[in-house]
């Protein structure tokens, strides 16, 4: 079954857009933000296929077009069948957000072999995968944007997740390899650091960590809710972002500002 592109206004009306993880929190406020400024959205999921469907059926009951696929994030395999379906269904991708994520905490002599490659592959594997196979077809294009969620540990480092900090660092380096590589064919990539979201992944580090102590860290003073993170993948994939790529957006309350925060 084919799908016509969106033709509603709004800053991305006519634009692809991919959102992996896309089935609840930040990747979620993501696709429907998207979604609700006129692109057709794909949104991946792995095990949570009746939360992918519930943001579907919410796309589509205020006309919008958005379609859910299963994806192992990490598979090769699967990146490739995805693309292959989204491309041949919309002719075309315009943005790839790259946002699947795993959060694993456990003190660090305990962290096995598997939850090392686990985490890899989820929250980098993936990224790389992502990015080498979109990689030709925005370069057929002259034109695309990859926004990978990336966070705050991987710039501050994490003593409760240091395989999953390690990860996301290594986002950050990919991202400016990326940026470096395409944009000769006018291709934007960045990254978007958070900070404590209210998402899953917070509500587990609420299991470990009180809220008092959380909100002490934050200048701001409040916990990030996945609107916030979803407004700034909506800048840097709208026409406002155009001249942006290689950078990484910190939204985080400030929690961290910088090398001597």
């Amino acid at each position: 079954m084919e799908f016509a592109l969106e033709t509603a206004g709004g800053r991305l009306a006519g634009k692809a857009a991919l959102v992996t993880g896309g089935s609840r929190g930040i990747g979620r406020a993501i696709a429907i933000a998207f979604a609700r400024e006129g692109a057709c959205v794909a949104l991946t999921y792995k095990d949570r296929e009746k939360d992918a469907a519930g943001v579907v059926r919410l796309l589509e009951q205020e006309g919008r077009t958005a379609l859910a696929l299963k994806l192992e994030a990490g598979s090769r395999t699967d990146m490739q069948r995805i693309l292959g379906e989204v491309t041949s269904r919309w002719g075309k991708l315009d943005i790839l957000v790259n946002n699947a994520g795993y959060l694993q905490q456990k003190p660090f002599e305990e962290i096995t072999d598997d939850d090392w490659n686990y985490t890899i592959d989820v929250n980098l594997k993936s990224v790389f995968l992502g990015s080498q196979l979109v990689a030709p077809i925005f370069k057929r294009q002259k034109a695309g944007n990859i926004i990978n969620i990336t966070s705050v540990g991987g710039q501050t480092g994490g003593t409760q997740a240091p395989h999953y900090a390690a990860a996301k660092a290594a986002v950050i380096s990919l991202t400016k390899s990326f940026a470096r590589l395409l944009s000769p064919y006018h291709v934007q990539v960045n990254a978007i650091a958070p900070g404590f979201i209210r998402t899953d992944m917070y509500d587990d580090i609420r299991t470990r960590v009180s809220e008092e102590s959380i909100y002490s860290q934050i200048p701001l003073g409040r916990v990030g809710e996945p609107e916030d993170v979803a407004a700034a993948a909506l800048f840097l994939a709208s026409p406002e972002g155009n001249y942006v790529t290689g950078h990484v957006l910190n939204v985080n309350g400030g929690l961290f500002l910088g090398s001597g925060s």
